[in-house]
């Protein structure tokens, strides 16, 4: 509004100023908040361009190519756990045709670097001289098919009473049944105690 327009209209100079005071406030108030809705236009003007330029990036990216790479990676990894499971069940197989008691010990003591694998994952070299080595350094390994010693006589027991009283007292009862069927005087004097 303007001020020429009201002082046509024959308005008193005062009302006029309250007038134009009043319609200013109002214009300062729509100003504001015209000011703010354009900042906010311009923000989300510059988020859309942002968004249209992240857009036209991901459309550049080849999902099929990562696809397939992804695809074909996991075949690799898969191809070489399943040839790492053959030849430790080929290992194992050779393993026990050597008795050996268990196989788990004994490949840790193995160096698997000279042992050679065919296509079929059998052990063609390398296994053999490691394992004749262990063998005479780790007979304990290995089943073997000589004989227990055989323990024969009287064996001499120390005399007097070789279990202390305390000892007996922590005994449980089928302990105490035992040692008095095998060592009826230990038993009386431990008891009598």
């Amino acid at each position: 509004m303007k001020r020429k327009f009201l002082e046509d209209l024959g308005l008193e100079a005062d009302i006029v100023e309250k007038i134009m005071a009043e319609n200013g406030k109002d214009t300062t108030t729509l100003k504001a908040k015209v000011d703010d809705l354009t900042e906010q236009i311009a923000v989300k003007e510059t988020t859309i361009s942002e968004k249209n330029n992240k857009i036209a990036e991901l459309e550049k990216v080849d999902v099929e190519a990562i696809k397939k790479e992804q695809f074909d990676l996991g075949k690799a990894e898969g191809s070489k756990e399943i040839e790492v499971f053959k030849k430790q069940n080929a290992l194992d197989k050779a393993l026990s045709q050597y008795k050996a008691k268990d196989t788990s010990i004994l490949s840790k003591m193995l160096d698997m670097e000279k042992v050679k694998y065919n296509d079929n994952f059998e052990i063609v070299e390398g296994l053999e001289e490691q394992v004749n080595t262990l063998k005479e350094s780790h007979d304990y390994l290995f089943e073997n098919d000589k004989p227990l010693p055989q323990f024969t006589g009287n064996i001499n027991q120390p005399k007097g009473n070789a279990i202390t009283k305390e000892a007996f007292q922590k005994m449980s009862y089928k302990d105490r049944v035992a040692l008095k069927n095998e060592q009826p005087e230990v038993y009386k004097n431990l008891k009598d105690e």
